[in-house]
């Protein structure tokens, strides 16, 4: 719902105490309720003009100071309010623009009443969610309109009579979903499995770069389900380590691994480690199949002794990094990632990509009235 019109003010530095808050005040009454109650230190103008900054006091209904702050215009009606960190100041100055007549909003609310266009809301908002410089560049593009701007090229296409240009632009983006998009949408889960002692939690740490696990030569020290956050080749994913896979002989294990079996059935991917020195057993024939082609085979310890002649599984050592750099490039094949160039428009949301595949059999269809009306919800 669009919020042209309103008035609203939000905080857009995250809650508790910190050395400087801000406060966006937006919409057609944000100068006036300003004007009420700031107070600057400075003889002359009463509000900044558009670009500059003025210093002065928040004021109360009698006058008496609130808080210090920095007021900034930075546009005709729009207003930025930098005023002490504590939650008290934050609350201080809110509560009196709350009571001059403007509403509360959070920043997402906040981008509507700005009119800002959905895609850039949306990307502003997965924005704050991403872990990894090469997701927040991919949202960064979006944000600056690479997406918008391809969607506003197919739409006109449509309009135009230009069907199959429309159709090519659909499927490249729609591709481009599929290969890049929805991993940063959700990063993948990829869950690592195997018999006892097989090195599970070693390759975890090995994966992420620290000692996140706690490993031993003791088969079973793994009883529960532990996920990381990593990066892999700068994609966010999520590594899941697991019990061992054997028969249980106590309660906790038997729990163990049943979250393991658990975890295995929803992950994206199964890194499963065969033990070169103790060599392939039945147990593990029988976890294979059972995972089917979800499961990526990799030999681990091969420091320790040498995969069997003709396997064409992955061979690494876990403990010494060894292989461990090309496994992590067969996982991202085998997800199907490839990341996009600089400047490539993405889909980063299901929604988005739910709506231009509608869009996409519309069109396909004869119906490009109803692809036009699909494309142009996504620009809203």
């Amino acid at each position: 719902m669009s919020g042209r019109g309103e008035s609203v003010f939000a905080v857009l530095t995250p809650p508790g105490r910190g050395g400087i808050a801000v406060i966006r005040c937006v919409g057609p009454g944000a100068e006036a309720a300003l004007a009420r109650c700031f107070r600057p230190a400075a003889r002359g103008k009463a509000l900044p003009d558009a670009g500059a900054i003025l210093y002065g006091h928040i004021v109360d209904a009698e006058d008496r100071p609130l808080d210090e702050i920095l007021l900034c215009r930075t546009a005709a009606q729009e207003f930025e309010v930098n005023c002490h960190g504590g939650p008290a100041a934050v609350e201080a100055v809110g509560g009196r623009l709350e009571s001059l007549g403007l509403a509360r909003a959070d920043a997402d609310r906040l981008l509507e009443v700005e009119g800002i266009g959905r895609v850039k809301r949306e990307a502003r908002r997965a924005l704050r969610r991403a872990t990894t410089p090469l997701a927040a560049r991919i949202l960064l593009d979006q944000l600056n309109g690479t997406l918008a701007a391809a969607l506003g090229r197919a739409r006109s296409a449509i309009a135009t009579g230009r069907k199959d240009e429309a159709l090519a632009a659909f499927e490249t983006l729609l591709k481009r979903w599929r290969r890049c998009g929805r991993f940063i949408a959700r990063p993948p889960r990829i869950a690592i499995a195997g018999l006892p002692n097989s090195g599970k939690s070693t390759l975890l740490n090995r994966l992420v770069g620290a000692e996140r696990v706690i490993t031993s030569p003791l088969p079973g020290t793994t009883r529960d389900t532990v996920e990381v956050e990593a990066a892999m080749a700068g994609l966010p994913v999520v590594l899941v380590d697991t019990a061992g896979l054997r028969a249980a002989c106590g309660e906790v294990e038997r729990e163990g691994v049943a979250r393991a079996r658990a975890e295995l059935a929803q992950a994206d991917l199964v890194v499963y480690l065969l033990d070169t020195a103790a060599g392939r057993r039945h147990e593990d024939d029988a976890a294979l199949g059972a995972l089917g082609d979800r499961a990526l085979s990799v030999w681990n310890k091969c420091d320790l002794a040498p995969a069997p002649a003709g396997s064409d599984a992955l061979h690494i050592s876990a403990t010494t990094g060894e292989g461990v750099e090309a496994l992590a490039a067969a996982i991202l094949a085998r997800l199907g990632y490839a990341p996009a160039a600089p400047g490539e428009a993405v889909l980063f949301t299901a929604e988005q990509a739910k709506a231009l595949e509608a869009a996409k059999q519309a069109l396909a269809a004869g119906r490009a009235a109803d692809a036009t009306r699909a494309v142009a919800a996504l620009l809203e």
